[in-house]
């Protein structure tokens, strides 16, 4: 099996694989950007690097679905793959007191360290300076999506009283008959 997994690296070109790139990463790592907690973690089996941040209780995403982020119709996350993770911090793995949402780099075209069948050379391995900068995009977005929530709550029905207004003044006026 070694010696098979050796072969498949053989046939990777050099500039696609740098094996100790991976091998010199750390495994973890956490981290706060813009105010949330954001973090860092090699898959233990398959060795490729998942990224996530924290939301605190009363983030329009606490306690939602990866799938059912509120406003996605509005203003859908874009980060790598997609999320593909949500969860209450269990205060092992990820911290208690905050909801987690996460993405990992094990897709089409993602190298993932231990599994040679998945290396291929029109792939490439997200490293941890590639997962860093996802993550500070999804924290972008997330924040953003906390704002657009702020809108609806607090702007949208300052407006409320205005659009009524206009609506019944509407209703008064002449109707065009041409």
């Amino acid at each position: 099996m070694v010696a098979e997994g050796l072969n498949i690296l053989a046939r990777i070109p050099e500039r696609r694989l740098n094996v100790s790139e991976w091998l010199d990463e750390p495994n973890r790592e956490e981290f706060e950007h813009a105010g949330l907690k954001c973090l860092i973690i090699r898959h233990p089996e398959l060795g490729h690097l998942c990224g996530y941040l924290a939301v605190k209780r009363g983030h329009p995403c606490y306690g939602k679905f990866y799938d059912y982020l509120p406003y996605e119709d509005l203003f859908p996350v874009d980060v790598h793959g997609g999320l593909t993770f949500s969860q209450e911090g269990d205060g092992k793995e990820y911290p208690k007191g905050y909801w987690w949402l996460g993405f990992d780099c094990a897709h089409a075209y993602d190298i993932v360290p231990f599994m040679p069948s998945a290396l291929s050379q029109h792939g490439s391995y997200k490293n941890f300076n590639y997962v860093r900068q996802e993550i500070k995009k999804l924290v972008a977005q997330v924040k953003t999506l906390d704002f657009i929530d702020w809108q609806f709550k607090w702007v949208w029905p300052l407006f409320l009283p205005v659009r009524i207004a206009h609506r019944r003044w509407s209703r008064y006026s002449p109707k065009n008959t041409s």
